[in-house]
């Protein structure tokens, strides 16, 4: 069904494509996923009179369909990410937590914007807080999710590559996080967005508190939620490699807020005496000192 009319006169597969870029209803595509759509339009094509010149496309097909589209005025460059992603022009824009997430597959929300997504804090984050893993990482999850789109035998002519993201996107300041330690997420149900899941966002918090509002506000939020989250935070605590992450959980949980569980005694093996493990990584070495979790209280 056609779903036009479009700005300008359109060849059959290209009014066909424009069509479905309608239906898929994003508003900005890579260019990976611009090529799977054209291939849809090539595999489903039988019975209709497209007039395609070969039963799959090619690079050379991408440039020539997309330069139809951008000639009609469909399609055209996003305004951030520049030639790095394609704009559906007819499609109503997202903000900037939508957008990444479409353009790159490989990162989610984290830190103290994953914070405020779960109601652990009442800041507002200037900046857009995102993790994705190291490069080597991320390249093997793009080219597994490319796999999974187009099959084993779906010729992918995109060579793989790391999206560069711009300081701003949709007004917003964009900071990138890239991690060995990438940790978990999870899709948010009706958008387009990735975000850390709950423990994982309370890890965060432990393991870099300069990006979550710094420690004084992490316990804050340590000390309004962990109790209604205690069993997601043990699972996330519990995958952690570090074990001066673990001391700092077990101080908070057990000896700061008195709760208990089951998964805290296992951290105690954890710790370990030296001037270096600290409460707060940030502030200099206190004598206040946790003698369990080997830990200077210096917060």
């Amino acid at each position: 069904m056609k779903l036009g009319p479009y700005p300008r006169k359109l060849t059959l597969a290209g009014s066909h494509l424009a069509d479905l870029l309608q239906e898929n209803g994003k508003p900005v595509l890579s260019h990976f996923d611009f090529f799977r759509i054209i291939r849809r339009m090539y595999r489903d094509s039988s019975g209709k009179r497209l007039y395609l010149r070969s039963s799959t496309p090619d690079r050379g097909d991408y440039v020539r369909l997309r330069s139809i589209l951008q000639n009609a005025g469909v399609i055209g460059a996003d305004p951030d990410y520049r030639a790095r992603a394609i704009r559906v022009l007819s499609i109503s824009d997202l903000p900037a937590e939508d957008i990444v997430c479409l353009i790159d597959p490989t990162c989610y929300v984290s830190h103290l914007s994953a914070m405020q997504r779960w109601g652990l804090t009442d800041r507002s984050p200037e900046a857009l807080a995102l993790t994705r893993p190291d490069r080597k990482t991320a390249a093997e999850r793009i080219l597994a999710y490319r796999t999974e789109l187009l099959g084993e035998d779906g010729a992918d002519p995109f060579p793989i590559s790391i999206i560069g993201h711009p300081s701003r996107v949709r007004g917003r300041t964009v900071r990138v996080r890239e991690s060995r330690s990438a940790g978990a997420h999870m899709p948010i149900r009706g958008s387009d967005v990735r975000l850390a899941t709950i423990g994982q966002t309370f890890l965060d918090m432990l393991q870099e508190p300069r990006l979550c509002g710094g420690m004084p506000h992490v316990l804050e939020a340590w000390e309004e939620h962990a109790e209604t989250y205690l069993d997601e935070i043990v699972a996330a605590v519990d995958t952690a490699a570090s074990g001066l992450v673990k001391s700092r959980a077990g101080y908070i949980l057990e000896e700061r807020l008195a709760l208990h569980h089951r998964g805290i005694d296992r951290w105690k093996a954890c710790g370990q005496r030296g001037g270096s493990r600290k409460l707060d990584p940030a502030e200099g070495f206190a004598p206040t000192f946790s003698e369990t979790w080997m830990l200077s209280l210096n917060v």
